[in-house]
C-alpha cells in the first residue's frame, strides 16, 4: 500500500515541561512516513533548546517561529504550520496531549482502503495527576454515512472528539478554510464544524486512541463576560454552518449545548441576559426552570412583604 506523508502540526506556548511527551508519542507511531511541524508562539522557557536536541535527533520534525506579522495566539500557529505542511494528511495536536502508537497507522490505512477524507477513533483524558481514563462504547464510535447523523450522536456521545482524535485529507482543511485567529474559546468546536460540514462520510477507526489532557483551568465554569460572548460567538457561527449546510433540519446536538450552557449559566442573569436571543427558544421550553425559579424568588422573598416588593418591581 502506497504510505502518503502525515503532517503532524503542533503548536505550542511555554509548554516545554510537557512537549517532550507528547513529541515523543509521535516519534513512536508505528507510521513512520511523517513530519512533524512546532510552532511556538513567543514562549519565554527553554522550548528552543529542547527543540534544537528534537530536530537535531530526528529530521522530520521541524520548527518554527510564528511569524511576528500574524496573530498571536495557538490558531495562528496552526494555520502557519499548515502552510508549512506538506503532508496529504493533516493530525492536529497540541502541545501536552498524546496519540496511541498505532493511530496513525491505523487510519491512513483505513482511509486508503475506503478512499474517505476524514477518520476518527476512541478518545480519553489524561487527568492532571497522569491518569488514564478512556471512554468507551459510545454511540459515535462507528461509520457514518451522514455527518448531521454524526453531529446530532454527538449529544449523547461526550460531545466533540478533540481534534487530535482525526485523520483528515489537507484538501479538507484547504476546502473549510483556516482556524479563526479572532477565537480563543471552542475554537476547536468551530473549525471541526466546518470540516464536518464538508464532508459525506466519516470514519471510525477501532483499538486507535487519542488522549487528552484537561486541567483545572481548561473549565468554562468561571467564564467572564466577554469570555462568555466569545463562547456564544463561536455557537452563533456553528449555528450559522449547520442552517447553511443542513438547511430544513433540526440540530439537536446544538440545540442541546444551548440548553446545557443555559443551565450551567443561569445563575448569571446578566449574561444570559446580554444574550437571550440566543437562548430564546431554549427560555421558552424550560418550564422546570422557569419553576425553580420562582421557587428560589418565594424563598429569598420569605416574607410576604417582601414578596409584595417584588411583584411591584415585576408590575413596571
Amino acid at each position: 500500500m502506497n504510505q502518503p506523508l502525515v503532517s503532524v502540526i503542533i503548536p505550542t506556548y511555554n509548554r516545554a515541561y510537557i512537549i517532550g511527551e507528547t513529541l515523543n508519542s509521535v516519534l513512536a507511531q508505528t507510521y513512520t512516513r511523517w513530519e512533524c511541524i512546532v510552532v511556538d508562539d513567543g514562549s519565554t522557557d527553554y522550548i528552543d533548546e529542547l527543540m534544537e536536541f528534537y530536530c537535531e535527533n530526528d529530521d522530520r520534525i521541524h520548527y518554527y517561529h510564528r511569524p511576528s506579522d500574524t496573530p498571536k495566539g495557538a490558531n495562528a500557529c496552526r494555520n502557519y504550520g499548515f502552510s508549512r505542511s506538506k503532508g496529504e494528511y493533516i493530525q492536529w495536536l497540541d502541545s501536552d496531549d498524546l496519540l496511541s502508537t498505532n493511530k496513525i497507522s491505523c487510519q491512513v490505512e483505513l482511509l486508503q482502503t475506503k478512499r474517505g477524507i476524514l477518520a476518527t477513533c476512541e478518545w480519553g483524558r489524561i487527568s492532571e495527576n497522569g491518569n488514564y481514563t478512556t471512554f468507551e462504547d459510545l454511540d459515535s464510535y462507528n461509520d457514518f454515512n451522514s455527518p448531521l447523523t454524526f453531529l446530532n450522536i454527538l449529544n449523547t456521545s461526550q460531545g466533540y472528539f478533540p481534534v487530535h482524535a482525526y485523520l483528515m485529507k489537507n484538501t479538507l482543511v484547504e476546502q473549510a478554510g483556516p482556524w479563526l485567529n479572532s477565537l480563543k474559546i471552542n475554537q476547536d468546536g468551530e473549525f471541526m464544524m466546518r470540516i464536518i460540514s464538508d464532508v459525506d462520510k466519516i470514519y471510525f477507526t477501532k483499538n486507535a486512541y487519542a488522549y487528552y489532557r484537561r486541567s483545572g483551568s481548561d473549565s468554562t465554569s468561571k467564564l467572564k463576560s466577554g469570555q462568555f460572548a466569545e463562547l456564544i460567538n463561536s455557537w452563533r457561527l456553528i449555528e450559522s454552518y449547520s442552517q447553511i449546510r443542513f438547511p430544513n433540519n433540526d440540530l439537536i446536538f446544538i440545540k442541546e449545548t444551548k440548553r446545557k450552557i443555559f443551565i450551567k449559566y443561569r445563575e448569571n442573569r446578566q449574561l444570559i441576559n446580554q444574550h437571550k436571543d440566543f437562548f430564546r427558544t431554549i427560555i421558552k421550553e424550560e418550564p422546570s426552570d422557569l419553576k425553580l425559579n420562582f421557587f428560589k424568588f418565594i424563598t429569598r422573598y420569605k416574607t410576604s412583604r417582601n414578596l409584595w416588593k417584588f411583584v411591584k418591581k415585576l408590575k413596571r
